[in-house]
């Protein structure tokens, strides 16, 4: 079982985390240029502007890369392993990190965010391969 302990939350990873307890994937859009970025900075790497919205991802996007993990550093158990641990670019442009739960890795592979609730402690993002 992947470890209880939850991921140190600061001012800016707060919303994020949050966001993940109920469900969804919270992300920052540029109200000037429209860019959706992750993580949550002060300015838009593309054109500057301080000014942002929150954004729901919809949580579908393409693995952009992958690695399988087969030692049993934390937050992993040997019984957790082996795991494979996904790049996937969102179909908002911005990329996250997360487990591929199901299905097969690959370059390019559809995939759909879910959320694995760890207790009351935290909820984890994984994804699923899926046929899209």
């Amino acid at each position: 079982m992947i470890a209880t302990l939850p991921p140190a939350a600061d001012e800016d990873s707060a919303p994020y985390w949050a966001g993940l307890r109920e469900g969804r994937i919270e992300l920052q859009r540029c109200t000037a240029c429209g860019e959706v970025r992750f993580p949550r900075m002060p300015a838009c790497p593309n054109c500057g502007s301080p000014d942002w919205v929150a954004h729901t991802a919809a949580g579908t996007g393409r693995i952009y890369s992958w690695i399988v993990v087969h030692r049993p550093l934390p937050p992993f158990e040997p019984a957790d392993l082996p795991c494979t641990l996904a790049t996937v670019e969102l179909d908002e442009g911005c990329r996250l990190l997360g487990r591929l739960v199901s299905g097969a890795a690959g370059v390019d592979v559809p995939v759909t965010a879910d959320f694995v609730a760890h207790g009351d402690a935290w909820t984890e993002l994984v994804f699923r391969a899926d046929a899209r």
